[in-house]
């Protein structure tokens, strides 16, 4: 009686472990075409940088979820993204801005699979935008000047999918907002 009690104690925690899921995920990502890209392009259009050659670069972020279910995942997304004017004839930056976002986000898996799943996902929270211009920008303009703004921002991935294993996998998103029309990354589950 004693070994098949033991016997099934052991096969109980055996299916236990075998039945826990990965509740935390982190994961890094780069972004092309996002919303301070263009809101980038906006205000290079209306400041002493106009016509000189841009960089952007971004957004580059970090994610976390925690699944509270096997389908939903709560959590926040955090990105950086920057853009640099630089003038024709000096070769100097006549404009700098940087672009930090925090979000909240939840997350739907609609498809899990064990090397591939499915998802989308809803994020809404602050961008705190700051641009700055040099000494010369300002004297060449009057309206040049070094301004920060708070806005609201979002991301709506309307399609995730993710591929790998169990817990590393790459990932790629289509949506709309401060991660990009595209986005994609690494993403590790424990």
């Amino acid at each position: 009686m004693k070994k098949i009690i033991l016997t099934m104690c052991v096969a109980l925690f055996g299916m236990g472990v075998q039945a826990q899921e990965q509740k935390h995920e982190i994961g890094v990502f780069y972004g092309f075409e996002s919303a301070s890209n263009i809101f980038s392009i906006f205000t290079s259009a209306i400041s002493a940088a106009a016509g000189d050659q841009s960089s952007f670069w971004g957004p580059i972020g970090l994610e976390y979820y925690y699944h509270v279910s096997p389908v939903v995942g709560v959590g926040a997304v955090a990105a950086y993204a920057g853009c640099k004017a630089e003038d024709e004839k000096t070769h100097k930056d006549d404009l700098t801005e940087t672009f930090v976002t925090v979000m909240p986000s939840v997350k739907f898996n609609w498809l899990r699979k064990k090397n591939f799943g499915m998802y989308s996902a809803l994020s809404a929270g602050a961008m705190f935008a700051s641009v700055k211009c040099n000494d010369n920008a300002k004297a060449a303009d009057s309206n040049a000047k070094d301004e920060t703004v708070t806005v609201f921002m979002f991301q709506a991935t309307a399609l995730g999918a993710e591929f790998g294993g169990e817990q590393f996998r790459g990932f790629i998103e289509a949506g709309a907002g401060e991660k990009g029309l595209l986005c994609a990354g690494l993403r590790y589950k424990f």
